[in-house]
Order: C-alpha cells, then structure tokens, then sequence
C-alpha cells in the first residue's frame, strides 16, 4: 500500500528529488507523509497530513533522506503515526510498507528495556527493535539482520543511521522494493514509476535482500547467508516510463484513463496476430493441453476474472472458475492434470494474488499472469505472462486497466477455443471483431455529455442497483464498486434473474436501478425483468446496444452503446458506468482520484 522513496547523491537537492517521488507515489496512500533528511549530525523529519504539497519546505540543504506515503493500517491518521519514524534515542529512522503481525509481542519486550512510544504503530515498534539491537555495538546490517529474525510479517523498508549520514539501508520481504542506479546518485522506490524519467537502470530486489546505498556505489548482501550478491549482474535495463503524470485538459486521472482507453486497448492487441489475421499469438507462453481453467483476482480484477470464466466457457468451451486471491491461499483447492492457472493484477504488486500464486505453484500447476507492470513481483514469479501495456494508472478506481484486461482475456479465450472447438474461420470472426474494439470505444465516449446529464439528474441518490445476466453480470459487479468507490454511496450488484430470489424485496418507488442489458440475445428475458422492476415502481436505466428497442413503459432513461456482438458488449457497456461514477463524485464533491481509505497498490494482507 504505502509508498517509499530514498535518494542519496546530487548537490543538496534530496528534498525536491523525494517530494517529486513522493508525489509519483500517491496513488499508493495519501493519509499522511513525510521526508527524513540527513545532516552532518543529526536527521531531520518533516510530516504532515494529507498528500505531499502539505509538506513545508526545510532548505536543509541535504544530499539524502527517505519519504513515505502513508495508507493507515495500524493506528489513526495523525502526525505521531506518519512516517518516517525515529527510534527512541533518535539513532534510527525508517519508512515501512508492510504489517509486522507480531508486533505487540515486540513492544512488550522493548517496554520491559524502557523503550516509551508515541504513536501506535507498528512501524515504530520496529525502528526501536533495529535501535535496540544497533545499541550493542553492533553494525547497521548485523543490527537489521537480528531485528528481523524476529519479525513475523512483511515490509519493505529503508533505514537511515544518524552516524552514516550519506547511507540508506533497503530491504523487502513480500513488499516490492527497486533500486535505481544514476551517475553518482542512487533511488529506493516503491516502484519504478517513482524514480525519475531519466533513471534507466533498475535493480529489483528479491525477498530477503538487503541493499547499502550511497551516491557512489550500492551492494546487495543476502540476509539469511550474510554473502554480498553480485549487484551489477542484477541491473536491468527499462524503458522510459510515459510521463503521464500531467493532466492536461482533463478534470482528473480517471477521466483521462477513461478517455485513453481506445489507445490503450490498442496498445494492449497491437502485434498480437499473425499476419492474416486467423489466429492469436502472445509470445512465449505454452497454452497445450489445457483442461480447465482458474482466473486469480482482487476487486476489478477479479470481476475481470469472472467476464474471463464465461468467455472461456461460452468461447473456448474449456471449463473455469474464478477465485478471490485473498481466499485461495487459505481453503482447500482440488487439482486436476492440466489446469491453468491466470493471475490477474494491474500493479503486480498484489500481495494477495502473489501468495495465491505461489499456493498454485505448490500445486504444480501451470500459472501465467495478465499485468501491467513487466518486471513486478507477480511477473517475476511466474514464467510466462502477458503484458498490457496501457501505461500506469493513476487514479485509484481502475479503468482502463479494466477493459485492457477484459480485452485480453476474450483474446485468450479465442486462442484456447482453437486447440478446442474454433474453426479457423471462426477465429478470423472473432479477431475482425476484437480489432474494432478501439473505435467502438471511441464510439461509446462520444455519449459523454448524455451520461453527465443523467448523473446531474441523479446525484442525489444515496442507494444505486445494478443489474445484469451472463456477460453483464461482472459489468454490474464493476458499475457498483466504481459507484462506491468514488461516491460513496451504497450500490449493490445482482444477476438479474437472482432479483426474485430475495433482492426484489428492496425493489420500491423511486429507487434507481441501472439495468444492463445489451446483449441481443437475453432481450426476451431482460424485458421480463425489466416488467418486475417497473410493476414496484423503481426507476430504470438502461444501457442498450444502439439498435435496440424495449417497450417504453419499462425505463425511464436509456444509454446507448454502439451495436456490436454479445461478447464486445461488455467492454463496451462499463464505460458508461465509469463515467456516470466518476461525474456522480463530481457533483457530490468528491476526491475522484484519491477515494478515501483506499489505495491503489494493495501490498499488505
């Protein structure tokens, strides 16, 4: 969740190099932050609540420090519970990302050697356990190493020592940490896209890896042998990130990735079929036998993994399912010779979806990944994946990363369905089809103005349903996180066909029902649904392919999508939903980027 930054190098300008990282970093908390700054004899913290432009300016002058970006997991959002911390004797600072669970058994033992605590945290705990031990005349990394071996959790850290004024120790277990090498400067980060446009050059650190950075020179030293890595061996070269952090003419992030989603999705199938068009190719990933299929995901990801199972089985005619990733690593999962396994993770950084990986793998299945980011902790732990390439994705309340992985997954439906029952015509169908997805969109957005008015109209609402069947139902599932997320309101989803079974009792005069029903071969029963709603007086809208006609007296309003078949509609059919949701919060005066209590980056269990 939370983002770090360290610097160390350059001519007294470490904090404008950390508050331009920190600022990069947002989208991974913004509850509070804070900038440790090292001088000659001393390190200096600056905190403050809410996002980096609260921070004053210290003019110190320092060549090296460490930031961090908080999303609060233990303790409220206050200056005591901001990041960096400082130990008791103010020997140690560091930033955290992580939850060390058992840290309350820690506290107990410093407490009895008259440690005393400001703030409630458990990073704070663990910058006087690592004070402790550096106490004994012990060296920083001897002081980490045994404050670790006690530590139960996970984290990604950088520690300062007050007598090595120019140095920033790093280390991760299960929280990304990269290290970004420059001339006569280093960066610690969360992520890449924290460190400056020009910094090409990337160690990504494994588990267990302590890194020793100054300006000259960094080394890697393996925690549980104590040996130094070759570090020049592990550095990689990356493209430069696109500099999409400026909004232009756009009101927010999420409108600008809403409106990107025509090149986006271009982006993500361009190069990815074979020269006549008659079949897909994603490079470098072995897709034989395959006998069933399991989609892995959290949140939009996972509703994503629920479009890719009927895909799979109405397209490839291969048997899936989908599994929350926070549940998958703590049930039992029967297994069967020949399941595939596909994980699903915009950032790659999803703790919950890497541990529901590795649990794969000790099943010895076949495991492959659909993610943005190349070198991410989940793109390492496989062997094969499948890259978006959208660029990042700013604003908390995922877009387009939706309907890119939405996009993919059709395509590996359609890749699997020819080792299964797609006749090579067939495929040629589908692919026209998959190819026009990015003017269909373009298409879609033009209705922009006609869903702002809608949400002018309803902003007043504090309870929203959405309803749809097969290919709509995810759809549903998206519009009402993306109304909660960024409103606030209480939105909930339903397979239309399930309202008789309980919902329908919540159905009353004047309650607001977005009905999705765009798929020309459900009208029939759409309608039927549509009839049960509109007798209890509640108010419908729908979203409908173009071309479509429904009785009048069963809505009230109607958004339109481009005509299209049944297995585009619904990349087609969230964007009006994305859009209602993000012009709603508007309206209500919400922070459309930055939801409040979540972040963008979920790398804590």
């Amino acid at each position: 969740m939370c983002g770090i930054i360290g610097y160390t190098g350059g001519n007294g300008d470490a904090e404008s190099v950390l508050k331009q990282g920190l600022k990069s970093l947002e989208y991974r908390g913004y509850d509070s932050c804070g900038i440790a700054l090292t001088t000659d004899s001393n390190i200096e913290i600056n905190k403050a609540i809410g996002c980096t432009k609260n921070l004053s300016l210290s003019n110190l002058g320092s060549s090296c420090g460490i930031g961090h970006n908080r999303w609060a997991t233990h303790g409220k959002v206050n200056l005591e519970n901001a990041h960096p911390h400082s130990s008791l004797n103010q020997q140690v600072v560091l930033v955290h990302n992580g939850v060390i669970e058992n840290s309350e058994e820690i506290k107990d033992f410093l407490v009895n050697k008259n440690y005393t605590f400001q703030g409630e945290t458990d990073s704070e705990i663990l910058v006087n356990l690592i004070e402790y031990y550096y106490r004994r005349d012990l060296t920083p990394t001897k002081a980490i190493k045994l404050a670790i071996d006690d530590v139960v959790g996970t984290f990604g850290l950088a520690i300062l020592f007050r007598d090595k004024p120019e140095t920033i120790y790093g280390l991760r277990r299960s929280s990304p940490l990269v290290l970004g090498v420059g001339e006569n400067e280093h960066f610690l980060a969360s992520d890449a896209n924290a460190l400056p446009y020009q910094i090409d050059k990337v160690v990504y650190l494994d588990d267990g890896q302590l890194v020793i950075l100054n300006k000259k020179k960094f080394a890697i030293k393996n925690l549980s042998s104590d040996k130094d890595l070759e570090g020049l061996s592990k550095i990689k070269k990356i493209k430069k990130r696109k500099n999409d952090t400026e909004l232009g003419e756009y009101s927010c992030f999420m409108e600008k990735e809403i409106h990107s989603q025509p090149s986006s999705i271009r982006d993500s199938i361009t190069g990815r079929f074979n020269e006549d068009f008659s079949c897909i190719k994603f490079g470098g990933i072995n897709l034989n036998k395959i006998n069933r299929v399991v989609f892995l995901g959290c949140g939009t990801a996972y509703y994503a993994g629920l479009l890719g199972k009927y895909y799979m089985e109405n397209i490839a005619g291969i048997p899936a399912s989908v599994e929350f990733s926070s549940e998958y690593k703590y049930k039992n999962n029967p297994t069967e010779q020949g399941t595939l396994v596909v994980a699903l993770s915009q950032s790659g950084e999803t703790i919950d979806t890497l541990e529901a990986i590795k649990e794969a793998q000790n099943k010895n299945l076949q495991a492959i990944a659909i993610t943005n980011v190349v070198s991410s902790s989940i793109a390492r732990q496989v062997e094969e994946g499948i890259y978006q390439r959208i660029g990042p994705e700013i604003s908390v309340a995922s877009t387009k990363a939706f309907t890119s992985k939405a996009t993919l997954l059709l395509m590996l439906a359609v890749q699997l369905g020819r080792h299964h029952n797609i006749s090579p015509l067939e495929s040629i169908g589908y692919i026209k089809q998959i190819r026009r997805i990015p003017e269909l969109v373009e298409q879609t957005l033009e209705h922009r103005d006609e869903i702002r008015e809608l949400a002018a109209k309803l902003q007043l609402y504090d309870v929203m349903d959405f309803l749809g069947r097969q290919y709509m139902y995810p759809i549903a599932l998206e519009g009402a996180l993306k109304l909660k997320e960024i409103t606030y309101m209480d939105s909930h989803a339903y397979a239309s066909g399930e309202i008789k079974h309980g919902p329908l009792a919540l159905v009353r005069d004047g309650r607001a029902i977005f009905f999705l029903a765009s798929q020309a071969s459900l009208k029939d029963k759409n309608i039927s649904n549509m009839k049960e709603i509109a007798a209890r007086g509640a108010d419908t809208y729908l979203v409908k392919q173009k071309s479509q006609e429904f009785p009048e007296d069963t809505y009230s309003e109607a958004l339109n999508i481009p005509n299209c078949p049944d297995y585009i509609s619904p990349i087609l059919s969230v964007i009006p939903l994305q859009l209602f949701s993000m012009y709603t919060a508007q309206f209500k005066g919400k922070n459309v980027d930055r939801p409040r209590n979540l972040a963008k980056s979920v790398t804590v269990e």
